[in-house]
């Protein structure tokens, strides 16, 4: 499961006019996005046709210009791509009926419930946002389907770390998704606890935890914890995490969402656009951002 790769961002307007009208199909999208070419019209800046443009470049390539390569966070870009070239109402909501159908989308979808509850710009899929909304909450934390042998014998992968990182990425949502103070407290416990749990396992292994560890389903949780947690830690493992990225180990969205929380922090201004409210840096700054970390 691909959690919270993000990823990049839904912060874009929406339209009811094709974006080089292409129509696309549910069953025969991702073909159709492999030839997809936006073009630049009035209604979209330059900046703006840049930033989506990039992302399609981004997707494609992540998944070798294969349609069978497809996954959740390659769905999450290409929604956020659409929704900044102000692509059609019905090509935005097959895109996230994409999305919404891949494995794991419950964990966006609830991690961006604040976004898009204060945003007018998703107007355009909010009701179906809010239906699936209500129905990933409605779930138990832990998938009663999942079977962490099989998982771990079909993928080649090490059970006991299975079995380790399943419960880290558990704890992690325990009392996440609940708004009383009461919960918030037991949470930062169990975040204290995964934080000195992800520290023991890079201890040992000397590495991130990611997609040759554990596979596609936990790839994330590493990060995870460590986008949960303090400023020291974060900035500890970003360099960890750049090499991940460069091998592949986690896709390019958690990376640039800790750049984003890093920045914000020290900096009070943001680089990609992950953190809602948040100011986002000037032109100049972002693009010697993206430099640094080798992201264009």
């Amino acid at each position: 499961m691909k959690n919270y790769l993000f990823i990049l961002f839904i912060i874009s307007i929406y339209s009811c006019n094709a974006q080089n009208g292409t129509e696309f199909e549910y069953d025969n999208f991702e073909n159709q996005f492999l030839n997809y070419k936006p073009k630049q019209n009035s209604q979209i800046s330059k900046k703006d046709f840049d930033y989506a443009n990039m992302i399609i470049k981004e997707t494609k390539s992540a998944t070798n210009n294969n349609s069978k390569n497809f996954n959740l966070a390659d769905y999450f870009n290409v929604l956020s791509a659409f929704l900044t070239l102000k692509e059609s109402r019905e090509n935005i909501k097959i895109v996230f009926e994409k999305f919404k159908n891949a494995e794991g989308s419950c964990e966006y979808i609830i991690s961006f419930e604040k976004s898009v509850e204060k945003n007018p710009k998703y107007d355009i899929i909010r009701e179906d946002y809010n239906k699936e909304l209500d129905k990933c909450k409605a779930k138990p934390v832990q998938d009663k389907t999942f079977n962490i042998s099989e998982y771990s014998k079909t993928n080649n992968l090490d059970l006991a770390l299975i079995e380790k990182i399943n419960n880290i990425m558990l704890n992690d949502q325990v009392y996440r998704k609940k708004t009383a103070d009461e919960n918030k407290a037991k949470q930062r416990k169990l975040d204290i606890q995964n934080q000195k749990a992800i520290d023991s396992l890079f201890n040992v292994y000397k590495t991130y935890i990611g997609r040759t560890l554990v596979g596609e389903k936990f790839e994330s949780t590493m990060w995870l914890v460590i986008q949960h947690s303090n400023l020291e830690m974060m900035e500890k493992y970003l360099p960890i995490i750049q090499v991940a990225f460069e091998n592949k180990e986690i896709d390019i969205v958690p990376f640039k969402m800790l750049i984003d929380r890093i920045y914000t922090q020290k900096e009070n201004y943001q680089i990609f656009g992950s953190q809602v409210g948040v100011e986002q840096a000037n032109e100049k700054i972002r693009q010697e951002v993206i430099k640094k970390y080798k992201l264009k």
